[in-house]
């Protein structure tokens, strides 16, 4: 019998931090420097918070709101809720799914060691991925179940979702989906 994958055989272990103090615009900068979708916003070195391209859109931009003159602190997602790195896999995506949450930072020793995402997830679970690729058989073999929500992979941004829906012929989360029916 094979055994249940660990967070930390998933996580991802390149991540970036940004001071609470710092500005929305530093914080734009160094997500697109770094090729990451979120980081751990820290006071002193200890992690307080995650801030994510989400929490830019919609708490900055969607506001009109200048991201020079907005602190991290004030947009900021806290406390921080984690997982450990010795956590069963399965148990930390029911975790994030309850909560409703994309990215989760992995703490250990109270240090941030990693972060899990639904992409690590489906990269690293195989049955995850089978489900997905039946998924998308069954839409392709009969489109009218096109109709309602679906699990996977959203097909614009490619983060893993718990609720997709169709949108202009595109399976997209729930994010994506309003972007574009508010365009």
């Amino acid at each position: 019998m094979q055994a249940q994958p660990k967070v930390k055989d998933a996580m991802t272990r390149r991540i970036a931090t940004i001071n609470e103090n710092a500005a929305v615009q530093a914080a734009a900068e160094l997500m697109k420097k770094r090729r990451v979708g979120s980081l751990i916003v820290v006071r002193s070195k200890n992690p307080v918070g995650i801030v994510t391209e989400s929490d830019i859109i919609k708490k900055v931009v969607s506001r009109d709101l200048s991201a020079a003159n907005v602190a991290v602190k004030e947009i900021m997602t806290a406390p921080l809720k984690h997982l450990d790195p010795e956590e069963n896999l399965n148990e930390a995506v029911k975790k994030m799914t309850a909560a409703k949450i994309r990215r989760m930072p992995v703490v250990s020793k109270g240090e941030v060691v990693g972060i899990l995402t639904h992409t690590d997830i489906v990269r690293v679970s195989p049955s995850m991925i089978d489900i997905l690729s039946e998924r998308a058989k069954m839409r392709e073999a009969e489109p009218q179940l096109s109709v309602g929500t679906s699990i996977g992979t959203c097909e614009s941004c490619n983060n893993y979702s718990e609720k997709l829906v169709p949108v202009d012929d595109e399976w997209l989360c729930e994010d994506c989906a309003q972007e574009k029916t508010s365009e």
